[in-house]
């Protein structure tokens, strides 16, 4: 914890910044938009690809894994962008 000293300097801080700033002050307030974090689809599909890959390789052959890795940047790519839109 802060001494009492520390907190009075602190609580004129956030006064000053309140006063010069307020937007900044109430987005800092405010609780955040996006409780939580996102799912992580990335991720869940980085390790599908890569655990599905061989097999696909193996039975379908290289031209079917192409596609696969291709279906999978492709669709990592549109959910960063959406992420992106969303402002998450």
């Amino acid at each position: 914890m802060l001494e009492e000293k520390d907190r009075r300097a602190l609580a004129e801080i956030e006064q000053h910044l309140a006063a010069g700033d307020p937007a900044f002050a109430a987005r800092m307030t405010a609780p955040p938009a996006t409780p939580g974090r996102p799912f992580p689809i990335l991720s869940v599909l980085g390790v599908v690809v890569f655990l599905t890959m061989p097999f696909v390789g193996l039975f379908l052959g290289p031209t079917a894994a192409l596609i696969v890795a291709d279906l999978a940047a492709v669709t990592a790519v549109v959910v960063l962008v959406l992420r992106h839109r969303r402002g998450g």
